[in-house]
């Protein structure tokens, strides 16, 4: 994602744009707060733990950090079993063997147990096999060891499963008291989204996903021209962005202002989303709440 986000920051606002890899956010969010990069690609369930949990479940605190633009669709998570298991529908999950403890990995763990609530369950209603992450679950999964595990969509290690044993995504309950059980139990960016059968290997009919925006950041110190070359180079070659990746074909400029907020934006960002029109009362209203956390 970043590399492709660089490349068209690049071409469109006409100013170098270096592309270093890190293992991962925890790894360049402290570097990012102390202004010693200055953009970064992320999660917004990352960018919420940062900012406003401040890092209680182990995310580098970075206060300082602002949003540029919001991008929908980057992920989607839910339940995965075998295509042969009796499981249809989560409250199936009662009584079986579920993938749990993912190496204390609390977006995971909050994330199933706001998926389960919807169902009436609870981790007490399912027998929990503790797994070190989710390529573990996916692999004891595999090896009959569990009856269902959490898994995004699409990824690699999902379509080796289906490949060798065959396995099925399990629909989300999508109710609107689902919604809100998933933004008060798991994380408040939450949303739910519709994916159409044979979309990606495991996707035998349309079911319902758990997903959340991803996040181009910044700090409240870079520069308001800065931010506003960025801004201007992904608005005007949005169609081009959406062709270097899969992953930012949700960062549309109807997406740019994120619904579900749960990060300030850059004052320049503001203005400028204002210039556009897309800017709205309820983004003004949730990003004053942020600033006064």
């Amino acid at each position: 994602m970043g590399s492709g986000m660089a490349k068209v920051i690049a071409q469109g606002a006409g100013v170098n744009v270096a592309v270093r890899p890190f293992a991962g956010p925890d790894a360049w969010l402290p570097i990012l707060g102390r202004n010693e990069i200055q953009l970064g690609v992320l999660s917004s369930f990352t960018a919420w733990e940062s900012y406003a949990r401040k890092g209680k479940a182990g995310a580098p605190v970075v206060r300082n950090m602002r949003l540029l633009q919001s991008g929908s669709g980057a992920l989607y998570v839910g339940f995965l079993v075998l295509a042969r298991s009796d499981i249809r529908a989560v409250k199936d999950l009662k009584g079986k063997r579920m993938a749990g403890a993912f190496g204390g990995h609390s977006a995971v763990i909050s994330s199933i147990t706001a998926s389960l609530a919807p169902a009436g369950l609870g981790w007490k209603d399912v027998t929990q096999v503790p797994v070190v992450g989710i390529v573990n679950g996916i692999d004891a999964l595999v090896s009959g060891r569990l009856d269902a595990t959490w898994a995004a969509l699409g990824q690699p290690q999902v379509r080796e499963a289906h490949a060798k044993v065959g396995v099925r995504y399990v629909s989300l309950e999508s109710s609107p008291k689902s919604l809100e059980l998933l933004r008060t139990m798991a994380f408040p960016g939450a949303h739910l989204a519709k994916i159409p059968a044979n979309t990606a290997p495991g996707v035998e009919t349309e079911i319902s996903m758990m997903t959340y925006d991803s996040y181009l950041v910044g700090t409240d110190q870079l520069p308001a021209d800065t931010v506003r070359k960025v801004l201007s180079a992904l608005w005007e070659r949005n169609a081009e962005l959406a062709a270097t990746h899969r992953s930012l074909q949700g960062f549309t400029r109807d997406r740019a202002v994120a619904s579900a907020l749960v990060l300030p934006y850059h004052p320049a960002a503001i203005a400028f989303y204002k210039e556009k029109g897309v800017w709205s009362d309820a983004a003004a209203k949730a990003n004053a709440a942020l600033l006064a956390q």
